[in-house]
């Protein structure tokens, strides 16, 4: 029997984090790699008004991340960096 994707991955928050604690995690993450937090502790970093998804997305779009909404939890993703591999230049 497979182990839950939650279990078996390190990159989730510990109860009650802070915001710099959060963003030096994010920083941290390599290329494609996710890290985790509650939607209890993204309430309570980011709030619940109508503007709340929005700080979300600017904040993770800082750190180099997209950040997925589900009913228990959100998920960052670190983005891959963009390479210009043509060999062109202007």
């Amino acid at each position: 029997m497979r182990t839950p994707w939650r279990q078996q991955n390190e990159h989730v928050a510990r109860a009650n984090f802070v915001l710099p604690e959060l963003q030096e995690r994010l920083d941290r993450l390599a290329e494609g790699a996710m890290f985790e937090i509650s939607t209890w502790d993204y309430k309570r970093l980011f709030g619940t008004n109508d503007v709340a998804a929005t700080r979300l997305r600017r904040f993770a779009k800082l750190h180099a991340c997209v950040a997925n909404h589900s009913d228990r939890s959100i998920l960052f993703r670190k983005e891959f960096a963009r390479h210009d591999d043509t060999g062109l230049s202007c």
